[in-house]
């Protein structure tokens, strides 16, 4: 699902007008990332877990070479998926 139809489908579940449910939703959406780049998990009781995982600096083999090279440390996102979300897809 695209953006534009989240948009569309929660307005017209809300009854709220598509311009203040994309305001609604890019707000979420934006303090969601600040909230990861102040490196802090975001939850959502039922749905999962958006968390910064940080990523070591290591040496990796190029496949089908020897040469190495140097990866820096990083972080990444991990979504864990909560009970409600998992029992609903399966």
């Amino acid at each position: 699902m695209k953006k534009s139809v989240l948009i569309n489908e929660v307005a017209k579940k809300t009854g709220i007008s598509r311009k203040e449910t994309e305001l609604i939703i890019n707000t979420m959406l934006d303090t969601i990332v600040e909230t990861l780049q102040n490196k802090e998990a975001v939850s959502f009781l039922g749905f999962g877990t958006f968390e910064p995982v940080k990523k070591n600096a290591r040496e990796i083999y190029i496949p089908g070479t020897t040469r190495k090279v140097k990866v820096e440390e990083k972080y990444s996102i991990r979504f864990k998926p909560g009970k409600t979300l998992k029992k609903k897809i399966q």
